[in-house]
């Protein structure tokens, strides 16, 4: 006696599409060139990049990218052996191209500086701020060049206030709350939390100062010899700061994975940084001029211009193709 199985064609049928499909799939994978991506250190200030591989931006561009934190004095020789494909820290690219080892800054992610200053609760005006002490990162690096331009802005001079270098944020916290310091420049969403404790935000740097920190670099060889591949991670980046520009309730869902904060506060801190996301990528000599001056004056070679760090001719394209201005 013969036993009809009336749903073995279906069965068979599904496990040959997905067969197909898992092969597909496989084949698709193989096909993604992988690149690499150096940050130096979990922040904000790298979001649209972050949103760009979230979103499936690099793999619809044909990329598979791979996100390192480094240290940017390892950053800069990586680049230039070619053992890193991009750093998103623009200051090792700068260090490089001074140093005539070939490292080109070919995009922004943002022009601005995605700090605040944060002061004590008892701290109400601009006013209050004289005679006050502010920690910094260390002396006379980009911190706490920033700071100074931030209190300058509020109307004090030289002279009317004290900085200190104590380290990194939880450090310039720690010395705020033992009021050692009485305020600090501090980035999102330390910033928002602060806020919440009571500390007062007495202006966001990124609306004082033009100062990019985080953009797209790699090697000169890598733009004269992989020109496409090049191009598309400047599409994927492109197209990540698109989107943290044009879509908050989404950016602001995928800040509260990345910071492990609530809604609120990741509302908070979209708002507070989306002034210092560039508008299309585009970064001028003028933008770079706090960080070049820096630069030069720890390397000792100051007839060099910007000029030499940076090429924006493979984004011009980009943006054309992505109808961006």
């Amino acid at each position: 006696m013969s036993h009809r199985r009336p749903w073995l064609p279906g069965l068979i049928l599904t496990l040959l599409s997905a067969a197909v499909a898992l092969t597909a799939t496989r084949l698709a994978a193989q096909e993604l060139k992988r690149v690499t991506l150096s940050y130096s250190a979990v922040s904000m200030t790298w979001l649209p990049v972050k949103v760009a591989v979230e979103r499936g931006f690099f793999r619809a561009e044909g990329l598979d990218p791979q996100l390192v934190q480094m240290r940017g004095n390892i950053v800069t020789p990586a680049l230039s052996t070619g053992n890193l494909d991009f750093s998103l820290n623009i200051s090792p690219i700068l260090n490089g191209a001074i140093q005539g080892l070939g490292l080109k800054l070919l995009a922004g992610l943002n022009t601005r500086p995605l700090f605040s200053l944060m002061v004590r609760p008892e701290i109400k005006t601009a006013a209050d701020l004289k005679g006050k002490t502010f920690a910094v990162n260390a002396f006379a690096n980009t911190q706490a060049i920033l700071t100074e331009k931030h209190l300058q802005h509020l109307g004090l001079k030289k002279g009317e206030y004290k900085l200190i270098a104590v380290g990194g944020t939880a450090a310039r916290l720690a010395t705020m709350e033992q009021n050692l310091a009485q305020g600090s420049l501090m980035p999102p969403p330390a910033n928002v939390m602060m806020e919440k404790q009571g500390y007062r935000l007495l202006g966001n740097t990124a609306e004082i100062v033009v100062h990019p920190v985080a953009g797209l670099g790699t090697h000169e060889s890598k733009v004269k010899s992989q020109p496409e591949m090049v191009k598309k991670a400047l599409r994927a980046a492109l197209k990540g700061l698109r989107f943290v520009r044009s879509n908050r309730n989404e950016t602001v869902r995928i800040i509260m994975a990345i910071a492990n904060i609530n809604e609120q506060d990741a509302a908070r801190t979209y708002d507070l940084s989306k002034v210092g996301f560039s508008a299309n990528g585009f970064v001028s000599d003028d933008d770079l001029s706090i960080e070049w001056g820096f630069i030069q004056q720890e390397t000792k070679k100051i007839n060099l211009p910007v000029s030499i760090a940076r090429d924006m001719t493979l984004l011009r394209e980009a943006q054309r193709e992505l109808g961006i201005e």
